[in-house]
């Protein structure tokens, strides 16, 4: 649905804006179902992971932007990886062999779902500097979550922590290549549905990892999303306007061994 939306010269800011919107929204009302009492110092942790979210968004745009996506999408895979290690070094989490062998297998998986043959070598390096940058501030908003959510509560951390999200869009604005007002309606619609979808899904990832405190088994399980998407593509792709069924046989061979890869980290992490 977002890559839809960014069609017809929309622009991946315009869109981001939207998606942070719907979902400062949608996380809101999660404030009626309580928590601990307003505190300022949860209150400032949940701007904290808002913002470390945010900077994660931007660093991924500017890693697809400016480096090559076929280098992009294994690098923003480590995060399983180094949500492990935040876990291990800053959450006290102690981790046995089969979740680290299972993070290991996933960032692999990523690779051969995401990544493509060919490369443009001069896009290498800001491919490597801001694709790790993002997986890394991705992992550091994952684990503040574990760290700081249970002590003011899940309904009480979310809707702060995106709410700071949606505010922090507004500075995008200045980047817009177009007035908001001026963006065809099919594509307002497709990524007003993308973020809501987005916003549910990045409810089970937070009410998981605040409720169970298995930040590194959920992320392994998040990362599942790389079979559904190749599933998609060959069965629904045409009605989203996606051909990227058509690479060819070769590579969505390797996105099926991917696909088989991570099925084996679930399976191991489901061990654990």
């Amino acid at each position: 649905m977002l890559k839809r939306a960014t069609q017809q010269g929309v622009g991946p800011w315009r869109v981001t804006f939207i998606v942070n919107c719907a979902a400062a929204v949608v996380f809101a009302p999660w404030w009626l179902t309580g928590g601990a009492p307003f505190n300022w110092h949860s209150f400032w942790h949940a701007v904290l992971c808002g913002a470390t979210f945010f900077i994660g968004q931007i660093l991924t745009f500017l890693a697809l932007n400016k480096g090559d996506v076929s280098i992009t999408t294994p690098v923003l895979g480590t995060k399983v990886i180094l949500v492990a290690f935040m876990a291990v070094l800053f959450a006290g989490d102690k981790l046995t062999p089969e979740l680290w062998g299972a993070a290991l297998l996933t960032t692999a998986a990523t690779a051969l779902l995401g990544g493509e043959i060919r490369t443009n070598r001069s896009r290498v390096l800001p491919s490597l500097i801001f694709g790790f940058s993002a997986a890394l501030t991705y992992a550091a908003a994952d684990v503040q979550q574990l760290k700081y959510a249970p002590a003011w509560g899940f309904g009480h951390f979310v809707p702060v922590m995106f709410a700071t999200v949606g505010l922090l869009s507004l500075g995008l604005i200045p980047f817009f290549s177009a007035p908001l007002t001026e963006m065809p309606r099919r594509s307002v619609a497709w990524a007003l549905a993308g973020g809501v979808l987005l916003s549910l899904q990045a409810t089970g990832i937070a009410f998981s990892i605040v409720s169970y405190k298995e930040v590194t088994l959920t992320n392994i399980l998040y990362n599942t999303r790389g079979i559904w998407s190749v599933i998609l593509v060959w069965a629904a792709g045409t009605w989203f306007s996606n051909t990227e069924s058509a690479v060819g046989n070769t590579i969505m061979g390797r996105r099926l061994l991917g696909a088989a890869i991570m099925l084996l980290a679930v399976f191991l992490g489901l061990r654990h």
